[in-house]
């Protein structure tokens, strides 16, 4: 019997790379990556003459009509991920790409789409054990409302052309080679620059890496379940930002930040470095912004039922190990 063909857009990020050690690791599928050809491929260096690679763009549809040939399961994590930027950047990658990948998932009659969304696109608020089924909050986050359109351009497809798709919506995902969030928070730490917004009494939603695997490969294996489902993807912990940090800074042995500041004030600084940074047109993030603010600001909380009571989802809780690989990898590397 043939193996099944999975391509990975995004293949040499944090997530497409551990995505993509898994799957080798496991020795039944064909394993293909999407890639731009200036992409940094370092994360992927281990296992990359395991692996078939194409070059593309997902910007541009016809730069990946031969990667999407013949593939049985697209698991799509390319993605613009940021709290500053051009709209239009973040426009193209996140929902003119979804969409790219959408049509070409029809034209080549793709079995399984599993697309990457965000609990992100439900906007800030009072968020606490907040489910699939939560009301979206509107707000002005390039991130937020393009990850949004985005997800709305799959569902347009699974509705109108029976897309074979399953959307997950994963937490703050952190782990090993992270440089998203996890690295730039040791940073932070390190320079003691990590600063807390109202005594870090806020909820959060973590995921550490290998949850998010265990995740997919369930929706992987268990499609007859997972097609057309969406889902809500945590650590099903509750832990504000004071214990996350904490956690951060013991292993660290770093003293917990110095800088704290009310919610208010937070915002309201992060609005004038905004203006400040617009006025003057500097390309660098501010070095807080109204999406950091927001995020650390208020309650942020979601649970994971769905996938657990469908799939048998099982989070590995141990949250103290977790960050302590985190860190080990941060200093290794």
């Amino acid at each position: 019997m043939a193996k099944q063909r999975i391509l990975i857009t995004g293949a040499n990020g944090f997530v497409g790379s551990k995505i993509i050690e898994r799957l080798v690791s496991l020795k039944k599928y064909q394993v293909c990556g999407l890639v731009r050809k200036t992409s940094d491929l370092t994360l992927l260096e281990p296992f990359i003459n395991k692996i078939t690679l194409y070059y593309g763009d997902i910007r541009f549809k016809e730069s990946l009509l031969d990667a999407f040939k013949k593939q049985d399961i697209v698991i799509h994590t390319a993605s613009h991920v940021s709290d500053w930027g051009n709209y239009s950047h973040f426009h193209d990658i996140n929902v003119k790409g979804a969409k790219n990948v959408a049509e070409l998932c029809m034209q080549n009659s793709v079995k399984h789409l599993i697309h990457f969304s965000s609990i992100s696109i439900y906007g800030f608020g009072n968020r606490i054990n907040a489910a699939e089924k939560t009301e979206v909050i509107p707000n002005d986050f390039y991130y937020c409302k393009t990850k949004l359109l985005g997800e709305e351009t799959i569902r347009h497809f699974i509705e109108t052309f029976n897309l074979c798709a399953t959307i997950i919506q994963p937490g703050l995902i952190f782990g090993p080679n992270d440089r998203t969030m996890s690295y730039k928070i040791i940073d932070a730490i390190k320079k003691y620059s990590f600063g807390m917004c109202n005594n870090g009494r806020h909820l959060l939603s973590p995921l550490f890496i290998d949850n998010l695997i265990q995740a997919l490969l369930l929706i992987i294996l268990k499609p007859k379940k997972s097609l057309y489902r969406t889902y809500i993807i945590t650590d099903n912990l509750k832990i504000t930002w004071y214990e996350f940090t904490k956690l951060f800074c013991d292993h660290l042995k770093k003293p917990m930040p110095w800088l704290k500041m009310p919610g208010f004030m937070a915002i309201s600084a992060a609005f004038l470095m905004e203006k400040i940074h617009l006025l003057l047109h500097l390309k660098n993030p501010p070095l807080i912004t109204r999406y950091r603010i927001s995020l650390i600001g208020s309650d942020f909380h979601f649970v994971s039922k769905k996938i657990v009571n469908e799939l048998g989802y099982k989070p590995d809780q141990n949250i103290q190990k977790n960050i302590k690989l985190t860190i080990e990898s941060y200093i290794s590397s």
